[in-house]
């Protein structure tokens, strides 16, 4: 028990619609450290800042929300309950993760193998002001919408949502891990066309020339369950359940430690294990193609890209490569001790 109250009340969001509402909670309230279970009118809320909360929510997600609905749903974590169903009137895997100025520079961040953009919310925080950053999260997350089953796929999706928005110019594009892949192959179709994203931020994104064969089940198991969402489960035992018993069993865990919100449901969580070998398939079949920009890869001191990554996106790269060593290792790179130093390069390259 002691475990399960701990994680609940660390005050983490813990899905793309928490991450949004935090941080207008903090915003409008001017206090940093509200955590999803914090009481919007018990830390200084009034009606009047209500009204102009309801309409961010509104700017941010495109839901109209009444009034009163802030007296039944007055926590980050309520309000979520109530949105995660409809958290957008028009799918769309961009989630706005922190508001920057106009015309100003827009970080905007591809996810990883498992889909999900909250690996990139310490890094947001670490953003000098001014600095819009944006999350893309695997469409699939949204169960009115399919899968992505290429990186090419992936990349025309979310360069085409981009593209409503914003100009070629303003881009940062950023990807940790298999992101770096996505971010890398929006970057080559920019160049097809004749635009050129202001960088391409590579985050620990390996690659190599060596055929690499189907991973298994039990394997992507074990990733999924334990790199992406912090549970100790043994990969052996959730292979040998059928899908339903095995997304009960994730399920009941990640609620029990906190890990998945409330009201997360079997049908996300199907998702998201649907979604993590199509990745997964994508990275493996994925074959690079050269871009006549730059690239800037960040890569931490305890390393994990080798030499031979290295020498890879120097050939394909013909407008060069220049590495940035940060703290931390590939499983760390953005915790929150380590935010900040990637945060410093992402903000240097406009210097």
């Amino acid at each position: 028990m002691t475990q399960t109250t701990t994680a609940v009340r660390d005050g983490r969001p813990r899905d793309a619609i928490e991450l949004v509402l935090l941080r207008i909670w903090r915003d409008h309230l001017r206090n940093p450290a509200l955590g999803v279970d914090d009481d919007y009118f018990s830390h200084g809320g009034t009606s009047l800042q209500a009204v102009r909360t309801l309409s961010e929510i509104r700017r941010r997600t495109g839901v109209s929300l009444p009034l009163p609905v802030m007296a039944r749903a007055s926590s980050v974590t309520a309000m979520a309950r109530l949105l995660r169903d409809g958290f957008t009137d028009t799918p769309t895997p961009v989630v706005p993760i922190r508001p920057g100025d106009p015309g100003g520079p827009v970080v905007a961040c591809v996810h990883p193998l498992g889909g999900s953009v909250l690996w990139y919310r310490h890094l947001a925080d670490a953003l000098p002001p001014g600095h819009t950053c944006l999350g893309l999260q695997a469409r699939a997350l949204d169960p009115r919408m399919q899968p992505d089953h290429t990186i090419g796929e992936m990349a025309a999706a979310y360069r085409a949502e981009l593209a409503r928005t914003y100009r070629p110019e303003q881009l940062v594009l950023v990807g940790y891990s298999f992101g770096g892949l996505v971010a890398y192959e929006m970057a080559s179709r920019m160049a097809d066309d004749g635009e050129r994203p202001a960088a391409v931020v590579l985050l620990d994104t390996a690659v190599t020339r060596r055929a690499q064969p189907p991973a298994s089940r039990a394997r992507l198991l074990w990733s999924l369950v334990n790199h992406n969402l912090g549970l100790d489960l043994p990969a052996d035992e959730l292979a040998g359940l059928s899908p339903e018993a095995m997304c009960t069993r994730i399920l009941d865990e990640g609620t029990a430690r906190g890990v998945l919100p409330p009201g997360f449901g079997a049908e996300r969580l199907r998702r998201l294990v649907e979604i993590y070998p199509i990745n997964a398939e994508a990275e493996r079949v994925y074959r690079l193609p050269s871009y006549p920009g730059s690239l800037e890869l960040v890569r931490p001191q305890e390393p994990r890209v080798d030499e031979e990554s290295l020498e890879i996106w120097s050939e394909r790269c013909r407008g060069g490569v220049r590495v940035h060593r940060v703290p931390g290792s590939h499983l760390d790179l953005l915790a929150p001790a380590h935010a900040p130093a990637v945060a410093e390069v992402i903000a240097g390259l406009r210097a």
